[in-house]
């Protein structure tokens, strides 16, 4: 088939401006990208985790992975200002996410399991996850700080 003219209608709808997204819109963006950011720069922790076979690594994983998730999306939003701005993107910024994020898993997951103090119950599995939750948090809202430092020891 060759490719030929198309009719009115097709060419109406390509050449049609987007529209810009809402405010609900440009937040689920930003979520999508958080979680994305999170969830693949962070993998080599996610993994270990998983391949643990405790189910409170799991939670305390899955715990940080929403934490950071939504953490990361609030700063883009411009709904979570504490400190410097989050830092932009780049090859350098890129790594620093990179190491901060397996940190901020590793952090969670073998401070939650080695702590002992969460039993493989449903009980114990969500205050996993709460625990998961609040270690990625700190990790957040201290990342700026740590971009930052690590920017001005590269330009010094």
């Amino acid at each position: 088939m060759s490719r030929g003219a198309t009719d009115p209608e097709t060419e109406a709808r390509q050449v049609r401006p987007q529209e810009e997204n809402d405010e609900l819109g440009q937040w689920l963006e930003d979520l999508f990208d958080g979680t994305a950011e999170a969830t693949v720069l962070g993998l080599p922790s996610l993994l270990i985790a998983v391949f643990s076979g405790e189910l409170v690594a799991s939670a305390a994983a899955l715990g940080a992975a929403v934490a950071l998730s939504w953490g990361v999306a609030a700063y883009r939003n411009g709904r979570l200002s504490l400190g410097p701005e989050w830092p932009p993107v780049s090859v350098f910024y890129g790594g620093i996410r990179l190491l901060w994020y397996n940190t901020v898993y590793l952090a969670a997951v073998f401070g939650v399991v080695t702590s002992g103090l969460f039993p493989t119950t449903p009980s114990g599995l969500a205050a996993a996850i709460v625990a998961g939750v609040g270690v990625a948090t700190v990790g957040v809202l201290t990342f700026p700080f740590v971009a930052a430092a690590a920017d001005s020891v590269r330009r010094a």
